[in-house]
């Protein structure tokens, strides 16, 4: 059986899934982690791209807002362990806004969906994990 290999669709070339993960992760590495995320945004449409190459997430807008959660909090100590806290953690504070097309959500409104018992966060993904769910995005 022949294993396919991504494509990158701006040109049809064929590469290796290991440069393809690798530019992937180039390409997060260079990330501003500004107070606004968007969809918009080129290094975030660039790493889109590459992900849906590789075919190891769908670019729904829940994954697009739960990677704009992860990155906004990349450099948040963890663990976590009041509402207060976590959104002194974004950059922007409770007004760090995520935006996929007409879809966009403030810290602020985020954390209403969190509960006490949620405390401690341990991670970002954790913490983007339960928003999402939550959001029923």
């Amino acid at each position: 059986m022949v294993k396919e290999m991504p494509v990158w669709n701006c040109t049809g070339k064929t590469v290796t899934k290991a440069q393809a993960e690798k530019s992937l992760a180039t390409i997060k590495s260079a990330c501003f982690k500004c107070d606004t995320h968007s969809s918009d945004c080129p290094i975030g449409k660039a790493a889109g791209a590459v992900a849906a190459m590789l075919d190891e997430k769908n670019a729904s807008v829940k994954d697009l807002i739960h990677d704009q959660i992860a990155g906004a909090l990349a450099g948040a100590k963890f663990p976590i362990k009041t509402p207060k806290a976590l959104l002194e953690a974004f950059p922007n504070g409770a007004d760090t806004t995520c935006c996929v097309g007409d879809l966009k959500m403030t810290a602020g409104e985020a954390g209403k969906l969190l509960k006490a018992s949620d405390f401690p966060f341990k991670s970002a993904g954790a913490v983007a994990d339960t928003i999402v769910d939550r959001a029923g995005l």
